[in-house]
């Protein structure tokens, strides 16, 4: 109710330009999706400009994009462009914990995580980059990812 009190509020001067900082954080899925719907008429008069960590905002809510790291630009276009660049270059693989050193060596890993308590991580690669990588859709964390790691030249050549 915050969020939505503080946008009627800021657009009783009627903006040209709203600014909004993780808007949709720490809301349940219901009152986010009401949030972003909200966002999103308001776009069609005025310019927002969103910041946030969390990119399926950013998938569902923005025409345009950048990603930024320590104030340096690293990428801007649309969603969908940004995605177009890595189509095809993002594979995935369980691994074990043991192996993670092994494969952090001898491969582009741009991301880490746990999935049911194993280690799954994604690597940047133009060919497939070994036995047991499925190439995957990536999604806008992955281009994350791979833009914030320093990937740029593999991801844009």
């Amino acid at each position: 109710m915050k969020q939505r009190f503080g946008i009627a509020q800021a657009l009783l001067a009627n903006p040209q330009l709203i600014i909004v900082d993780e808007p949709t954080a720490g809301l349940d899925p219901a009152e986010r999706n009401r949030f972003l719907n909200l966002l999103s008429d308001i776009g069609e008069n005025t310019i927002v400009i969103l910041s946030t960590h969390i990119v399926d905002d950013v998938k569902e809510l923005c025409t345009n994009m950048a990603v930024i790291n320590e104030g340096e630009v690293l990428l801007t276009g649309t969603p969908t462009e940004a995605l177009e660049r890595i189509k095809g270059k993002i594979w995935r693989r369980e691994v074990s914990k043991e192996e993670l050193d092994q494969f952090d060596a001898s491969h582009n890993i741009i991301s880490k995580r746990r999935s049911a308590g194993k280690p799954v991580i994604h690597v940047l690669s133009d060919n497939q980059p070994g036995d047991g990588f499925t190439a995957i859709t990536p999604d806008l964390e992955d281009v994350y990812f791979a833009e914030l790691f320093g990937k740029k030249e593999a991801v844009l050549n």
